[in-house]
């Protein structure tokens, strides 16, 4: 599990100290900025996705990050590639590998389930924390998408889904 430093809890049940809050209301260099757990149709279950979106205008490496997803007592953790840039205002889109709603950038074979909250934490492999979401469950023709940073359940809003493009009205850089 990786460790804590300032992350943005969705939903969380306690209240967040005033300091928690002002790094919370920061706009990280990178950000888990859209999740998706499952869809409509015979192959709903396998449209899982989940975004890392890059707010600024410069190019941010992030190979050698990973993405821990849990739910219940299952835990998926996506190591992205060594050499991975995201380039200004660009999303890296990881989804299930049968995916159908774009071409994403990484690929994983399990299965969330859409009907549990998914806790999603992107880290360092040496357990130093970038964001950390609590994502709850949301209707199956939409996702969840990051509008603020205040550490309450108002950060996200479930909207149609938009896999591989960043939101017109994403959280910006400043």
């Amino acid at each position: 599990m990786l460790a804590s430093s300032g992350a943005l809890v969705l939903g969380a049940s306690s209240a967040a100290t005033a300091s928690e809050k002002a790094v919370q209301q920061q706009v990280p260099v990178v950000y888990i900025n859209e999740v998706a757990t499952r869809g409509t149709g015979p192959a709903g279950a396998v449209q899982d996705y989940i975004e890392i979106a890059n707010p600024s205008f410069a190019r941010v490496p992030i190979g050698g990050l990973q993405l821990q997803a849990m739910v219940g007592q299952q835990v998926v953790t996506i190591p992205i590639p060594a050499g991975v840039v995201l380039g200004p205002r660009q999303v890296y889109t990881i989804a299930n590998a049968a995916f159908t709603g774009c071409v994403p950038d990484q690929v994983f074979t399990e299965n969330l389930a859409g009907n549990r909250a998914v806790k999603l934490v992107l880290g360092t492999a040496g357990g130093a924390r970038v964001d950390a979401v609590v994502a709850g469950s949301h209707p199956a023709r939409l996702s969840l998408h990051r509008v603020a940073f205040t550490g309450t359940s108002t950060d996200f809003v479930a909207a149609p889904r938009t896999p591989c493009v960043l939101d017109a009205n994403a959280p910006s850089a400043s």
